[in-house]
C-alpha cells in the first residue's frame, strides 16, 4: 500500500517518494494508522522490516514549528541513534524544517547543553546521555513532550536504562509510548502498560525470524582454518557486498590483519573502535568503498548498511538471537540476500537449535577450495546432554514408582502426571542455571567487553 493512502501530509507523502519511499512494508502498514491516530503501541518486529519509518513518519506529521520539545526517541546505541537522526534529517530537510537534536555519546557535552537551550522539535538520544543532560538538570523541559518512541526495547532493558526509561516516563503527563522490539521484554512492556493502559502486543510476523527474503546456507568446514575459507569464499561467490560476523573482537581484528595482510581492502566495525573512526567507518561503507566488512555483533543490531548482499558468520554467537540479527543485515525490504554460516561437528547442537527455531538451512560443503552442495545431510545419533540424561532416569524412576501388578484405572493418567512433574521440576532447574549463565556473561562482558 502506498504513503498516500493514509491521512498524512500531502507535502510529507511528496517527500517521502522524492526520497523513494513509496509502498509501504508490513509493519508500516500495520503500525501507520494507529500512530497516525495517537495510540501507544507495544510492537514486536524483526530487524530490516522497516519499523524506523513506522514511526518516525506519524511524528514528523505530528510536529509544529514552536519552541517547545515534542517527542522523544530513545535508542539504546550510538550508532543507532545517528541513524534515526539521519533519517529524520533526511526527510524534515525537505519538509517541515523543525529542529531536531541528536543526544549521544561522542559529541560535546557542552554544546549539546547549548542546543537543549533553543528547545528542539525532536529529541533522539541515548538513555545515557539524556539521563546526564536532561533528567539530572531540569526535569520539566520534558513537560511538552507528547510522544515517546523506545526503540529496541530489548537492548534498552539490556543495557541497564530501565531506571533511566521509568524515570522519563514518570516525568510526563500522559505520553503517547511507543515501544519497538524484536523480543518484547516483559519488565518494559509492563511499564508501558502502567503509564499508557495499553496491553496487546502488535506481533510482525516471528520475531525468531529473518526476512523471507534471506536464504540461509551452512558450510560444512571440517575443522579447516576458517580464515583461509573466508578468503577463498570471497574469491568464489563474488559478494556485492560481504558483511563477516565473528564473535569477539578479538578474532575480528585478527580476521581484518589476515584478509589485509593478502591485499583485500576491508571495513571494520567493531566495539572497540573510537566514536570518531566508527562513525568515520560507517560512512565509507555507505560510500561503497569496500566490498568486505568485518564486523562484531554491535554492527548486527539496528545498525543499517545499505546493498549487503551477502551476511557470513566465522563462528555463531554466544546468543543464539544475535543469529537472526546478523541474518537481518541482508534481504531488506525487497531485496534478496544470503546468510551463510561455517559450522564443524562441534557445532551441530547449535545448528540444532536454530533449525528449531524455523531456520532451514541449505548445506554447503567446502572442500579443496571448492563449495558444493551436500548430497544429502549426515545423520547422526541423537547425543543427549548430562542434563537430558539425568532427566531421562528421573522419568524411568517416576514411571517405575507408579507400576503395580493389576493395572488399574487411572493407570495411564498417573503416569503421565508423574512424568509431568519431573519434566517441570527439570525445566525449573534449568531455567535457574540459564540464568545464572547469563547473569556470569553479563559479568564477563562488563568486566572484559571481550566481544562487541
Amino acid at each position: 500500500m502506498e504513503f498516500g493512502k493514509y491521512n498524512l501530509d500531502k507535502k510529507l507523502v511528496d517527500v517521502l517518494k522524492k526520497h523513494g519511499y513509496l509502498n509501504m512494508t508490513p509493519v508500516q502498514s500495520a503500525i501507520l494508522p494507529k500512530a497516525l491516530k495517537g495510540e501507544s503501541l507495544i510492537v514486536k518486529a524483526k530487524t530490516g522490516s522497516g519499523k524506523t519509518h513506522s514511526y518516525l513518519i506519524p511524528i514528523l506529521n505530528k510536529l509544529e514549528k514552536v519552541n517547545e520539545l515534542q517527542a522523544l526517541i530513545l535508542a539504546p546505541t550510538r550508532e543507532l541513534a545517528r541513524q534515526i537522526y539521519e533519517f529524520a534529517k533526511q526527510i524534515n530537510d525537505d519538509y517541515k524544517q523543525v529542529d531536531i537534536l541528536l543526544l549521544a555519546g561522542g559529541l560535546q557535552t557542552s554544546r549539546h547543553k547549548e542546543r537543549l537551550a533553543t528547545k528542539p522539535a525532536l529529541l533522539i538520544a541515548t538513555p545515557g546521555r539524556l539521563k546526564a543532560l536532561l533528567i539530572n538538570e531540569d526535569i520539566t523541559s520534558f513537560k511538552s513532550i507528547h510522544t515517546v518512541v523506545l526503540d529496541e526495547g530489548d537492548m534498552l532493558l539490556d543495557s541497564g536504562f530501565y531506571g533511566v526509561i521509568s524515570e522519563t516516563l514518570t516525568a510526563l503527563d500522559n505520553p503517547i509510548v511507543q515501544l519497538f522490539s524484536a523480543t518484547i521484554p516483559q519488565k518494559l512492556a509492563n511499564l508501558v502498560t502502567f503509564k499508557t493502559g495499553v496491553k496487546n502486543v502488535i506481533d510482525i510476523d516471528r520475531a525468531d525470524k529473518t526476512s523471507d527474503n534471506v536464504t540461509h546456507f551452512l558450510i560444512d568446514v571440517h575443522h579447516q582454518n576458517r580464515f583461509e575459507v573466508v578468503e577463498k569464499f570471497i574469491h568464489h561467490f563474488h559478494p556485492y557486498l560481504l558483511l563477516v560476523f565473528c564473535s569477539t573482537n578479538k578474532e575480528v581484528l585478527a580476521l581484518y590483519e589476515y584478509l589485509s595482510e593478502r591485499g583485500h581492502k576491508i571495513g571494520l566495525l567493531t566495539g572497540e573502535l573510537e566514536s570518531r573512526k566508527r562513525k568515520a567507518m560507517f560512512r565509507r561503507v555507505r560510500n561503497n568503498e569496500f566490498r568486505v566488512v568485518v564486523a562484531s555483533d554491535i554492527a548486527a543490531r539496528g545498525i543499517d548498511i545499505e546493498d549487503v548482499s551477502d551476511v557470513l558468520s566465522v563462528s555463531f554467537p554466544f546468543d543464539l538471537e544475535f543469529y537472526f540479527h546478523r541474518a537481518g543485515r541482508t534481504g531488506r525490504l525487497d531485496n534478496k540476500g544470503n546468510a551463510y554460516s561455517m559450522y564443524d561437528h562441534d557445532d551441530l547442537e547449535t545448528v540444532e537449535k536454530l533449525e528449531k527455531l524455523g531456520v532451514n538451512f541449505t548445506r554447503l560443503l567446502y572442500k579443496g577450495g571448492n563449495f558444493t552442495p551436500e548430497a544429502q545431510r549426515v545423520s547422526r545419533k541423537k547425543v543427549l546432554t548430562p542434563e537430558e540424561r539425568a532427566l531421562d532416569v528421573k522419568i524411568k524412576t517416576a514411571v517405575a514408582q507408579t507400576k503395580t501388578k493389576r493395572v488399574r484405572p487411572g493407570y495411564k493418567k498417573k503416569v503421565r502426571t508423574a512424568v509431568e512433574k519431573v519434566k517441570k521440576e527439570h525445566r525449573r532447574k534449568l531455567i535457574k542455571k540459564a540464568i545464572r549463565e547469563q547473569k556470569a556473561e553479563r559479568a564477563k562482558k562488563e568486566k572484559g567487553g571481550s566481544h562487541g
